[in-house]
C-alpha cells in the first residue's frame, strides 16, 4: 500500500509541477512548485523506508 501511495505522490507532483508551468508567474506559480517538491519528496520518502515489522 505504500508503494501505492509513494507512486500517487510522484503523479500528484507531477501534476502539480505542470501546473506551476502554465501559471509561470505569481504566488499561485510559487505555491503549485512547492506542492510538487513536497509531493515529490513525500513520494520518494514512501517508496525508499522499510516496512514496518512485526510486534509479535
Amino acid at each position: 500500500m505504500n508503494q501505492l501511495r509513494g507512486i500517487l505522490m510522484l503523479a500528484m507532483g507531477a501534476f502539480a509541477l505542470y501546473q506551476g508551468w502554465v501559471l509561470h508567474t505569481g504566488q499561485r506559480a510559487f505555491m503549485a512548485y512547492g506542492l510538487a517538491v513536497l509531493a515529490f519528496a513525500m513520494g520518494i520518502w514512501r517508496l525508499t523506508r522499510k516496512p514496518p515489522t512485526p510486534r509479535v
